[in-house]
C-alpha cells in the first residue's frame, strides 16, 4: 500500500489579524486599552444573535488598533458572564505581549501605567527579551516587551536545537501529563466524523 502524506500547507500564514478575550465591562476596557496604552478604539459593534447560529443574546464587540494595523478585541457579554472569570490569571494560563523599540520607551510606559493606578513592575531580563507587566481590568496579565540587543543570534540559536529540545522534554513530561489528562492528551486522534454542526449556519459555499 503506498504511504499517504500530508499535503502542502497553503501559503504560510501571516500577522495576527486580532486577538479576541471577554471583558467585564466595555467602557473599562477602553479606559485601559485606549487611554492608558493609547490604542485607539477602532470599532464598537452591537449584536443580538450569536455568529453562526440563531442564539438570541446581546453583545459589544470591541476592537483596539495597534501601530502594525492589528487588532486587539473583546466581548462584553453581560447576560453570560460570571465574575469568576475576570480574576488575574496566572500568566502560564494567559498573558498578552506588546512590543516597543527601546529601553527608553519600556521605562516610559512604566511611569505612565502607575501613574494611571495600575500597578506595573519591572524590567524583567528573559535574555532575548526585556519586559515590563500588569494586568488589565479584566485579569489578563499585560506584558510589554523589548528585544535584546543580541535578539537574533539567540532565537537562531534556539531554533537549531527547537525539535531536539521538544522531544526530550515529551520523553520527560509525557507520562505525568497521560495520568492528568488520558485520551485528551493527543488531540491528533479524535474522530470529527459524528461531530454535530447541524446548528451552524452555513455561510461558505466554497
Amino acid at each position: 500500500m503506498a504511504q499517504t502524506t500530508d499535503p502542502a500547507p497553503p501559503a504560510r500564514l501571516k500577522h495576527i489579524n486580532h486577538v479576541a478575550f471577554r471583558c467585564r465591562d466595555a467602557e473599562q476596557t477602553r479606559w485601559f486599552y485606549e487611554d492608558v496604552l493609547g490604542l485607539p478604539l477602532t470599532m464598537a459593534l452591537t449584536f443580538d444573535e450569536e455568529p453562526g447560529s440563531s442564539r438570541k443574546v446581546d453583545y459589544m464587540h470591541l476592537f483596539f488598533e495597534m501601530a502594525d494595523g492589528n487588532f486587539i478585541a473583546f466581548f462584553d457579554a453581560p447576560e453570560s458572564m460570571d465574575e469568576m472569570q475576570f480574576r488575574p490569571r496566572h500568566a502560564f494560563d494567559l498573558h498578552l505581549a506588546f512590543e516597543v523599540d527601546t529601553l527608553e520607551e519600556l521605562k516610559a510606559w512604566r511611569r505612565r501605567i502607575n501613574q494611571a493606578g495600575r500597578p506595573c513592575f519591572g524590567p524583567i531580563d528573559h535574555d532575548m527579551l526585556h519586559s515590563i507587566y500588569m494586568y488589565d481590568p479584566n485579569g489578563i496579565q499585560v506584558e510589554i516587551t523589548i528585544k535584546d540587543t543580541d535578539y537574533r543570534n539567540i532565537v537562531a540559536a534556539d531554533k537549531a536545537k527547537a525539535h531536539d529540545v521538544l522531544a526530550a522534554w515529551t520523553d520527560k513530561t509525557r507520562a505525568l501529563k497521560q495520568q492528568k489528562c488520558g485520551a485528551a492528551l493527543d488531540q491528533r486522534s479524535l474522530d470529527t466524523s459524528k461531530a454535530d454542526f447541524s446548528g451552524l449556519r452555513k455561510t461558505d459555499k466554497a
